[in-house]
């Protein structure tokens, strides 16, 4: 059997895959659309490759914005979890 730690260690594995997971979705989706509309526009409009070009920088940069506020997301749940546990060790040194 497992006991609840292992559970909740598990839960957490979990959560971090599919976050790691999104955060690849973040960076790669505004890249990829990026590329695709501006070569859908640059056929239509028949520019080159100046659409192309210009949405990809843009979407390397809306990716990257993505991936670093990502970051700051993580960084401060972990600065509260780090407080929270502080919290928790000085109630039980206190008893």
């Amino acid at each position: 059997m497992t006991s609840k730690g292992d559970r909740s260690s598990r839960g957490s594995l979990w959560r971090e895959s599919l976050q790691a997971m999104s955060l690849g979705w973040d960076l790669a989706v505004p890249i990829f659309g990026g590329v695709l509309l501006g070569h859908l526009l640059d056929r239509w409009l028949a520019t080159g490759y100046m659409f192309t070009l210009s949405l990809l920088i843009l979407g390397i940069g809306v990716g990257y914005y993505n991936v670093v506020r990502f970051i700051r997301r993580v960084d401060s749940r972990s600065a509260e979890e780090t407080m929270q546990e502080q919290k928790k060790e000085g109630e039980q040194v206190d008893e």
